[in-house]
């Protein structure tokens, strides 16, 4: 029987679309974005101590870290809130890349 490791394939996933997030923020004007509507949704932990929860993206700028880089807003307040990678889950960075606009 085959063994695959699963976890370092989704750590190198992970890691590929951070580093495509990155770049392409570089390469824009500003090195950064601000949606206004038809955001991007993740799902976030913030330090407010709530766990994970449903929160729209208002900005990305670059760098993206571990600890910054993307601007979230909770569905349930009217707070921003700067999160990095490491509060999201996977897939999300795969969600922020879409809603982005072609330059």
């Amino acid at each position: 029987m085959k063994h695959s490791d699963f976890l370092q394939q989704h750590v190198e996933a992970h890691q590929d679309a951070l580093r495509t997030l990155n770049i392409t923020m570089y390469h824009r004007p500003d090195r950064e974005y601000h949606w206004f509507a038809d955001f991007p949704y993740v799902i976030a932990k913030l330090d407010n101590g709530e766990g994970h929860t449903d929160a729209k993206v208002m900005a990305v700028k670059y760098p993206i870290t571990h600890h910054g880089g993307i601007l979230v807003m909770p569905d349930e307040d009217s707070e921003y809130y700067e999160i990095g990678w490491g509060n999201l889950l996977f897939g999300d960075i795969d969600s922020i890349l879409d809603a982005l606009p072609e330059e």
